[in-house]
This record gives structure tokens, C-alpha cells and sequence, in this order.
């Protein structure tokens, strides 16, 4: 009767933190989203007004003067409450409540520490960001963490993976890192074995077709960003994957699986390379999240010193919105 007793008191200290946490960022969101009105958000604001009293294509036509984008997941949530009659800040602070709910629902599955969970959820600059700035990568992580927790049912993973690219078309280094990883690793193993399963096959040609799928379809946009951010990236971006190799060195002392860790980051060094740090970078750091966290439950030193730097990191972004109304 003990372990059943201590079962459910886990559980429903679980429910709780996840319940605070939800509000918590709820209540947060509404607070400070006010403060940060520059930077993109001029954008995002200005096309959240502009779709107001248009039908969909109109709408869409106003939402792109303001919003380069083909994606359109956040294109859809944006006409929907504003045509609604719904405040933009209210609208974003229910988002961000469901990003944290759903990630510290994530963090739990994994078993990681409630600390280190309540520290990565409100404290992590990468989770400021995507709370106040990155307003449409926020979606595609939405759907990402969807499709994380539904990892035991694979259709329904594969549709929330499809909707993340739809979100936004930088998720596709997630899964492309995936898809490379997986397949070389594959590849390898039939090469030792000469031998591959019937399930091995159907599981890479699906994963594979999702992503060439979601870049097909997102491709005119996928290209102009490509030359966007290769000239933005210059000719320094060699240079600047030291992070990246940073967090490879720091997924390698976790992970228990050296050869498709490799894999995965070559994937985004080669990113990183093309595009530039800036927004590759966080996906690596993902990536090092995943292998990390679920050893010792979240409480190493790797978990420790980098959530330090971050935290470092996001009280420096919260100040800078603060006084100039932007992040950076």
C-alpha cells in the first residue's frame, strides 16, 4: 500500500507544479508582454491588427505585408482572434502558458528534477525568447513538445511533426538532423549486417517523406530565408560554431549513443555554417537538453553550470525590454 500511497502523492504533486506552472506563465506573460513592443513585435502587432475584418485570403494578404511568411499556423491563430475581437497579448499569454505547460509535462515524463524543471520553464533565456520575441518559433515548439509526448503513438507524433514545420520552417533542422542521424546510422548497420527489417525501412521512408513533404510544400519560403540568412550569417560563421560544438562535446558525455549524436550535429554545424549561430544555435542546445536531462534526473553539472549562463543571460534580456523595448 506504501508505493501506491507514494505513487499518487507524486502524481499529484506533479499535477500541481504543472498547474502553477501554467498559471505562472500565464500571469507573467500578461505582466511583461507590454514591455517588449519593439524589434519584431512591431511586426507581429501591426499584422494582428491589419487581418481584423478581412476573410482569410484578404486576411492573409494583410498578415504578409507586415509578416513575411508562408507558414501558417501562426497566420491561422493571428486571424482567428483578431477576427474574434481578442487582445494580442491575451491571445500570446494562453500560448505561452500552453508551451509551459506542455514542456514541464515533458520535463516530468522524463523524470528530470521539479527544480531544475521550474528553473529551465521560467529562468532559461532560450524559453524568454520564445516566450516574447520568437512569437511564430513558439508554435513550432508547441507542436514539437506534442509530439515528444506522443512518442509511444507514432501517427499522431507524425501529425504534431508535420504541423511544427508548418509553424515554422527553422523546426525542419530538428527533424533533418533526426532523419540524417537515424538513416546513417542505419545505413552503417546494414553494411555490418547486410541485413534490414521490414519496420527499420517503413519508419525511415516516413520520416523521410514528412520532412520532404513539409519542405516541398514550404519551399519558395524555406529559399528566400536561406539567402536571407546566409547574407546575414557572412563570412564569419566558420568561425562561430564553437557553440555548437560546445554543446556536441557536452551531448557526447551523455548520450549513450556517440556515432548518432555525431550525426545529429553535423546536420547543425553545417546549419550553423550556412545560416549563421543565431537561430541554429538554440537547436543544438536542444539537442544537448535531451541527453542531459535525463541522466541523474536533470542534477549534473552540465544541466547546472549551463542553466547558470542562461539564467545569467535572461536577466540581461529581461533588462534590455525593460529600457529599450526589445531583447536585442
Amino acid at each position: 500500500m506504501a508505493p501506491l500511497l507514494k505513487l499518487n502523492y507524486m502524481l499529484s504533486r506533479n499535477s500541481a507544479n504543472i498547474f502553477v506552472a501554467t498559471l505562472a506563465a500565464f500571469l507573467f506573460s500578461l505582466f511583461f508582454s507590454p514591455y517588449y513592443y519593439g524589434g519584431d513585435q512591431r511586426g507581429y502587432t501591426a499584422a494582428y491588427e491589419a487581418v481584423f475584418g478581412h476573410n482569410f485570403i484578404d486576411g492573409f494578404i494583410a498578415y504578409n505585408a507586415h509578416v513575411s511568411s508562408a507558414e501558417p499556423v501562426h497566420y491561422l491563430v493571428v486571424w482567428v482572434a483578431s477576427n474574434l475581437g481578442l487582445k494580442k497579448n491575451i491571445v500570446m499569454a494562453v500560448a505561452n502558458a500552453i508551451l509551459a505547460n506542455l514542456l514541464f509535462r515533458l520535463l516530468i515524463k522524463w523524470r528530470v528534477s521539479v527544480y531544475i524543471a521550474w528553473a529551465i520553464v521560467f529562468t532559461n533565456f532560450y524559453v524568454l525568447v520564445l516566450y516574447f520575441a520568437a512569437e511564430r518559433l513558439k508554435f513550432g515548439f508547441i507542436f514539437l513538445l506534442l509530439a515528444l509526448l506522443a512518442s509511444k503513438k507514432p501517427k499522431r507524433a507524425s501529425v504534431f511533426s508535420a504541423l511544427s514545420i508548418l509553424a515554422h520552417a527553422q523546426m525542419i533542422i530538428f527533424y533533418a538532423s533526426h532523419v540524417f542521424s537515424v538513416v546513417s546510422s542505419r545505413f552503417l548497420t546494414t553494411l555490418k549486417t547486410l541485413k534490414i527489417s521490414r519496420k527499420n525501412k517503413f519508419e525511415a521512408v516516413f520520416t523521410i517523406s514528412i520532412v520532404i513533404c513539409a519542405a516541398v510544400f514550404l519551399r519558395e519560403h524555406i529559399f528566400r530565408k536561406f539567402g536571407t540568412y546566409s547574407e546575414n550569417a557572412g563570412s564569419n560563421s566558420i568561425f562561430e560554431i564553437w557553440k555548437t560544438v560546445v554543446f556536441l562535446i557536452l551531448s557526447l558525455m551523455y548520450s549513450s549513443s556517440h556515432l548518432k549524436t555525431i550525426f545529429i550535429f553535423i546536420v547543425i554545424i553545417s546549419a550553423v555554417v550556412v545560416v549563421g549561430p543565431e537561430r541554429v544555435n538554440m537547436v543544438g542546445y536542444c539537442f544537448f537538453l535531451f541527453y542531459a536531462l535525463q541522466r541523474s534526473r536533470g542534477v549534473n553539472a552540465a544541466i547546472i553550470l549551463t542553466s547558470m549562463y542562461f539564467g545569467v543571460k535572461s536577466i540581461a534580456f529581461v533588462l534590455d525590454v525593460i529600457d529599450t523595448g526589445q531583447g536585442f
